[in-house]
């Protein structure tokens, strides 16, 4: 097992003055020193970390910086900044926030190893010392948009590769030759219990469902900036605010409205482009019902707002139907805090659904997740571990 004072030391190299400093100036934007305002909280979560780490030894690598780069970690060339994107943490947002944010700067993404094809040596050295990014995430939250992203919502793509074998495994001999040939009306709870199996036996595995902490290296690299969903609008803001501090850009005046209507349109694309393959499976009307179902679990469709779609009605929709009936739904909100307080309700139906057995050992395996990031292990949503009858859903009940 590597010592903690080598990787300790490694972390400390790549922000101290190794003398390299002077010839990586020039690399260096610095941008999130400027955040004074917002120092306390990113120093107490940086501590949190390292703290963290200290407590979970085998976080630790002893692999060069050059060696831990991956797909996650992506490069902002000209820009001057990393940001490591951990799947499930709203990071497609992020990175389409950037993308607009940027629009008008000449720049590239680049991702693991092109991001060292035709370099000197010295950006190689100085790639470690750039500013870096990184947003995490409550588990249980992310575990919930996992499930409802890959496979409550219609992705046939999911179906086929993690839903059928979640049927296979985990339900087994309860299985009915549609579910085993479709994968495609998989449980919360025979989730959850993928996640165990997969995450204790380390098969069978999908990056979307990995604990954060194998994502960015988070013991190994000091991130500059660690952003929370939870906090996500504070902290994008921040974020953003640096960003023009240092770089001129225009901030987006509602970033979170047009996130959700950048997230409808994407998902209604996705509906329509999946839609032959849906229909293998289930009428376009049920998949229309779980699109919906969806966005209200997220908290972009208030609850109350019914799936106007009839049954009759969804065998000849149009793509433009659909997006525009959602776009005119989101402009109308004024609520967000009532949003906020209906993603709230449809977690706590989730995990209601959860036996203590499955919660217990899937705390057990996400342990870090919950110490070096500060998130509570038993959170006030969670349940009694009593099941209640899929009839009180309000949520999860499409199923039935």
């Amino acid at each position: 097992m590597d010592q903690v004072s080598d990787d300790n030391e490694e972390i400390s190299d790549e922000n101290g003055d190794d003398g390299s400093s002077n010839k990586c100036s020039k690399y260096q934007i610095n941008m999130f020193q400027t955040l004074k305002s917002y120092e306390y909280v990113q120093k107490e979560r940086q501590d949190k970390l390292r703290n963290g780490c200290n407590r979970f030894h085998k976080n630790y690598t002893s692999q060069s910086f050059l060696e831990k780069l991956n797909n996650n970690i992506q490069l902002y060339d000209n820009l001057g900044f990393l940001y490591c994107r951990i799947q499930k943490v709203d990071s497609t947002f992020l990175r389409k926030t950037l993308k607009t944010l940027f629009a008008g700067l000449e720049y590239q993404v680049l991702q693991g190893e092109s991001m060292l094809q035709n370099r000197t040596w010295e950006f190689k050295e100085c790639l470690p010392k750039l500013p870096k990014i990184m947003f995490v995430r409550e588990p249980y939250g992310r575990a919930l948009s996992g499930y409802v992203d890959k496979l409550f919502a219609p992705n046939p793509f999911y179906w086929k590769i993690t839903g059928r074998h979640i049927v296979r495994t985990v339900r087994g001999i309860n299985a009915n030759d549609s579910s085993l040939s479709c994968g495609h009306d998989v449980t919360f709870p025979e989730f959850m219990k993928y996640l165990i199996i997969s995450q204790r036996t380390l098969r069978d595995r999908d990056r979307h469902f990995y604990p954060m902490s194998e994502h960015c290296f988070p013991c190994n690299i000091k991130y500059d900036f660690i952003g929370k969903m939870e906090t996500f609008r504070e902290d994008v803001a921040h974020l953003l605010d640096s960003f023009n501090s240092e770089l001129s850009v225009a901030i987006p005046i509602d970033f979170e409205k047009e996130s959700d209507l950048n997230i409808a349109q994407d998902y209604v694309d996705q509906l329509f482009y999946f839609k032959k393959e849906t229909e293998i499976c289930e009428p376009f009307h049920k998949s229309l019902l779980r699109f919906w179902r969806d966005f209200q679990i997220r908290g972009i469709i208030p609850i109350e707002v019914k799936m106007p779609f009839t049954s009759e009605g969804a065998v000849n929709i149009t793509k433009s139907e659909v997006v525009d009936k959602v776009t005119d739904i989101i402009k109308s909100i004024q609520n967000r805090t009532k949003l906020k307080e209906q993603r709230l309700e449809a977690k706590v139906e989730a995990f209601s659904q959860i036996p203590k057995d499955i919660m217990k050992e899937y705390l057990e395996l996400y342990r870090a997740d919950f110490e070096l990031f500060g998130y509570p292990k038993n959170s006030s949503f969670i349940g009694n571990g009593t099941i209640p009858s899929s009839k009180k859903f309000k949520y999860f009940n499409i199923f039935d």
